[in-house]
């Protein structure tokens, strides 16, 4: 079972909210670091501040026992701040005081139990799930003893304002995402709008009104080329649809017409006793007509399997003058009786299948007995003209109007329509040509000067190509 695809809007719709979440996290993240770095360093200031308060106190100090005398100034450097915590130990690491009870103010913090890694630089320190920063210094009082100072931070209300400030940003981003999602569901369908409308121009489209087409200045410039190419399909459809009509109509004419002369024929010698030749009469009138019929199925059948890459091509190098000459001998009767010439000139090999190329020009060889008037030539003449051979016939006559050049390879058409179907013609003489021209990857083309000269040419290429259907 084949999954349902999601809709255009939907997938626009989550790509945004995707998106605003991605940016509302991205720019919450920057702004917070941005932030904690800003207080960080704003703490580390302070604590560097405290640390060296403390030494100017060491070092003004008579002795380390004076120190303990003066520890209230100690206090005095910390006071407001009980995220601070300083131990004064001596040379030897023994403590000589601290600003805390460990028992009471600061439970679990242990300051003899530091490592001092580096002096007078500020450096993270961890104990247990406690995260701190100190600085330590190794002052000297004025009797030349050292002291060891040891400056702990062990919270911020900076960075406890930072905390609360991540979850209102965690929140922002959330509502922000949300709101944003939201919203991008009406500017979405707002800018498919013009998709709806073209989906309603469509829907009004039908076998009757083949001829409307979308509105290519109301779509927006992203979607010219998608309508430009739908009005260009509804143009060969359009096309391909009365070509259709007109090959329907005419092909129940042309059955109707030799339908109905083997109804009136055989219900008139009916309507009465015949002798033995009315019948033999007409038994032969009725032959012709069933030869026409056959003729007709026959050429459609072909053109059906020709559509649809059925007809298998045997491609073999022909001696073209050998071929003409062939074609000129098989309507020689013909052509003395229509009191007509044919002459052959040219001379070459192509590649072609040999059945199908003595019927595409046969059936310009007929055509041109048809319509050349009494002591005229017809002319078979081939020519190598850029790698490709042409095949022309040429003969004198009416012509062909020039609007009409472009629709006689078309089914069932003819550029006479007062002459009627009893001269023969089922007018897929023409289409056949052309067809097999396609088959062979050439092509099929005609000139005429109306009065003059009508010259149609068959262009086969120097290499055959390979086509659907090719054996």
């Amino acid at each position: 079972m084949k999954r349902a695809t999601a809709s255009m809007s939907l997938r626009l719709v989550v790509l945004f909210g995707l998106l605003a979440l991605v940016l509302f996290t991205a720019v919450g993240s920057y702004l917070s670091h941005s932030l904690h770095m800003q207080l960080e360093a704003r703490d580390d200031e302070e604590l560097a501040g405290k640390c060296r308060s403390i030494n100017h106190l060491v070092e003004h100090a008579a002795s380390l026992e004076d120190i303990l005398t003066r520890r209230h100034l100690v206090l005095d450097t910390l006071s407001g701040h009980d995220q601070l915590l300083v131990r004064i130990a001596r040379a030897d690491g023994s403590t000589l005081m601290e600003s805390h009870d460990p028992t009471r103010t600061a439970p679990g913090v242990d300051l003899s139990t530091i490592k001092i890694r580096s002096w007078d630089h500020i450096e993270a320190l961890r104990m247990g799930d406690l995260r701190a920063r100190y600085m330590a210094s190794m002052p000297v009082t004025r009797s030349g003893e050292k002291a060891i100072v040891l400056v702990v931070r062990t919270a911020s209300d900076r960075m406890l304002l930072l905390a609360d400030y991540r979850a209102d940003v965690w929140w922002a981003a959330s509502i922000g995402t949300v709101l944003a999602t939201l919203l991008s569901y009406f500017l979405v369908r707002s800018g498919l709008r013009p998709l709806r409308m073209m989906a309603a121009q469509t829907r009004a489209i039908s076998a009757n009104k083949l001829d409307t087409r979308l509105d290519l200045q109301a779509a927006p410039r992203e979607l010219h080329e998608i309508v430009q190419s739908f009005n260009d399909m509804l143009d060969r459809l359009h096309r391909s649809f009365q070509q259709l009509s007109q090959f329907s109509a005419d092909l129940a004419h042309d059955v109707r017409t030799p339908l109905n002369n083997l109804m009136v024929q055989t219900q008139v010698a009916l309507g009465k006793p015949r002798s033995l030749d009315e019948y033999q009469a007409l038994l032969s009138s009725n032959i012709e007509e069933y030869e026409r019929l056959s003729r007709m199925m026959e050429s459609m059948l072909f053109l059906a399997r020709a559509d649809n890459a059925h007809v298998v091509l045997q491609i073999q190098p022909l001696d073209v003058a050998e071929e003409l000459n062939r074609i000129a001998e098989y309507f020689e009767g013909i052509a003395e009786e229509a009191q007509v010439r044919i002459a052959v000139a040219g001379s070459g090999v192509l590649h072609a299948d040999a059945t199908l190329l003595r019927r595409a020009v046969g059936n310009l060889v007929a055509n041109a007995i048809r319509y050349t008037p009494p002591q005229g030539s017809i002319s078979l003449e081939a020519t190598v003209v850029a790698g490709a051979t042409l095949i022309g016939v040429a003969n004198p006559g009416p012509g062909i109007p020039p609007d009409q050049i472009e629709r006689i390879f078309d089914r069932f058409y003819r550029a006479d329509p007062s002459r009627s179907s009893a001269s023969g013609s089922s007018g897929l003489g023409l289409a056949i040509v052309r067809t097999i021209m396609a088959l062979h990857g050439g092509a099929a083309s005609a000139s005429s000067e109306p009065g003059k000269r009508t010259v149609f040419t068959l262009r086969f290429p120097e290499v055959p190509v390979s086509l659907p259907g090719k054996g």
